[in-house]
């Protein structure tokens, strides 16, 4: 191999489909009160609302009630797609005890439902919620871990004592409706649903800059991030489970092991489910770390810097949900080949920091996933058989740049850094395999 095949694009190249406008503009200048007073008075009510009470019987038949489509589909006129929000998914001893709440008048939070269209809604927040009480009156819930009422446990909702089952009937569940005109274009309307979403509080957990993200921003770009977020080689190194909360809650975490990388089990195609990588499932951080790889390459495009990461996100992925089918494809095509590459490299420790807590580093994830996309196809195949050659380039820049790969370092002159370091490490294994 010559000189030049070792010579590395100092920048990755975009595909033609993901050009895009600056990111976020400069912060505007302050404003004066009048013009304060102005702009309240322009813009009047920003979120408009009102309020429900739905009684707890007839949940089930609004929930499955469905439409007819112009196209002639039927679709369900209240989305609960089990993608939309968290992956967390409530075991029956948790839905047994939201019952047992009702039956006991135990104060219970409202659900939250957007109107994206007149009389459709997405739900919003209260996903579990509802999915218990419709598990509840279809009868397929078989009450458990009572703590109030265990004699009721083992039975269902027509099972129970006429006069219980007449009282949980007579009782409601709230919802509080974000209206569709709120607001007056689709950007203004993603912007406020994320607003409501980042000030929910849903059964005491906060929800995740990802989880935020998968709802208000929902749309193809998302989609393929949540795919992707399947791809075993990315599983293994991060120990997440394929699909299977359940099968990953059933482990028994207090014999697992102490530590974060304790495993808990293995998934349905063999991958290492641990503590730390069941809970990034669960936050759907997994999710984002995909959703990085395609935001780092327009890292310049954002005048706010990765001390403004989330915002950062938020706004790539808006933009990327417009991408067409071509790109998209790419795109796929484009992680698939980058992050089994370094599986190919390194296995499970592939994104691992040499000196290091030895987990999974986000940091180095970005680097190398960065620099490796830079490659063309040739380099690639040199590099893939000659896996130690690459790993000891990728050694030595840890071990002469400890310092930017340690820490906290998320500011973009250290990102930008780190990728400039990850593209020599790999002309250096490039230059010494060309001998």
């Amino acid at each position: 191999m010559g000189s030049r095949d070792s010579k590395i694009n100092l920048q990755v190249p975009l595909l033609p489909g993901e050009a895009i406008d600056e990111l976020r503009p400069k912060d505007s200048p302050p404003l004066s009160d009048a013009q304060l007073n102005k702009r309240y008075v322009e813009e009047g009510v920003r979120i408009v609302v009102e309020q429900a009470r739905y009684p707890l019987n007839q949940i089930l038949a609004m929930f499955t009630d469905t439409f007819e489509t112009e196209a002639g589909t039927r679709e369900a006129k209240y989305k609960r797609d089990p993608e939309y929000q968290r992956r967390h998914r409530w075991d029956d001893g948790r839905k047994s005890r939201l019952i047992e709440s009702f039956l006991m008048n135990v104060p219970v939070p409202p659900i939250f439902l957007y109107e994206y269209d007149l009389a459709r809604f997405e739900v919003m927040d209260g996903r579990q919620r509802l999915t218990a009480l419709m598990d509840f009156y279809s009868d397929s819930l078989e009450l458990k871990e009572l703590q109030y009422w265990p004699e009721l446990n083992g039975r269902t909702y027509e099972t129970l004592p006429s006069s219980i089952r007449d009282g949980i009937d007579r009782r409601y569940l709230s919802s509080i409706i974000l209206l569709n005109e709120t607001a007056t274009t689709e950007e203004r309307a993603a912007f406020l649903k994320k607003l409501v979403f980042e000030r929910l509080n849903s059964g005491g957990v906060r929800l995740s800059g990802q989880e935020t993200r998968n709802a208000v921003f929902n749309g193809p770009l998302n989609d393929l991030c949540l795919k992707l977020s399947r791809t075993k080689e990315l599983r293994v190194m991060l120990g997440t489970p394929l699909d299977g909360i359940e099968a990953a809650a059933s482990a028994d975490e207090e014999d697992a092991g102490d530590g974060e990388g304790a495993t808990l089990e293995q998934d349905p195609e063999g991958v290492l489910v641990t503590k730390i990588g069941r809970r990034m499932f669960e936050s759907m951080e997994d999710v984002e770390i995909v959703l990085r790889f395609y935001a780092y390459r327009h890292l310049t495009k954002f005048s706010q810097g990765l001390n403004r990461i989330s915002d950062f996100l938020d706004e790539f992925l808006a933009k990327g949900n417009k991408f067409d089918a071509a790109t998209l494809d790419d795109y796929k095509q484009l992680f698939q080949e980058n992050i089994s590459f370094w599986h190919a490299i390194a296995g499970a420790t592939a994104f691992q920091v040499k000196g290091s807590n030895r987990h999974f580093s986000k940091i180095a994830y970005d680097a190398l996933m960065y620099a490796s996309s830079a490659l063309t196809q040739e380099q690639r195949v040199s590099l893939l058989n000659n896996a130690g050659v690459v790993q000891s380039a990728i050694d030595k820049m840890y071990d002469e740049h400890a310092a930017t790969f340690g820490g906290r370092r998320t500011n973009t002159a250290d990102a930008r850094r780190r990728n400039r370091y990850a593209l020599d490490a790999l002309g250096a294994a490039l230059a010494a395999i060309a001998g």
